[in-house]
Parts: structure tokens; sequence; C-alpha cells
């Protein structure tokens, strides 16, 4: 399993050096906050996603109309 290029060794490794550098209390609200940023990051991304692949579409119907006019 990889995590952004990370691996599943290196996240274990990451995640126990954050536990000692943060502690217990740090480490629980600094992974909550993480993870809102990262649901907040995937909104965002599929939100853009959508609305190109809406763009997108709308190009490519612009195309279709401007083959079916006459020359």
């Amino acid at each position: 399993m990889e995590l952004f290029g990370v691996g599943t060794t290196e996240l274990v490794v990451i995640m126990l050096l954050a536990a000692i550098v943060l502690g217990p209390e740090r480490l629980v609200r600094t992974a909550r906050q993480a993870g809102e940023f990262i649901r907040e990051a995937k909104a965002y991304i599929n939100s853009f996603s959508d609305e190109l692949k809406t763009e997108l579409d709308v190009l490519d119907d612009l195309k279709k109309i401007k083959e079916d006019l006459p020359h």
C-alpha cells in the first residue's frame, strides 16, 4: 500500500516519530486537523475535476457544432 508515494513501513516510522515528538494529546489534535485538511482538499479537487469535465464537454459540443456548420 502506498499513500502519496510513501510505503507502509515509512508511514509507520513517521507515525511513531510523530507520537514521540508531539505526545499523545497533541498527536490526536494534529491527526484530526490533518484529516480535516485532507477531506477539504479532496472536496476541492473533486469540485475542480467536475467543473473541468463540464467545461470540456461544452468544448466538445462546440467543436461538433462547428463541424456541422457549412463551410
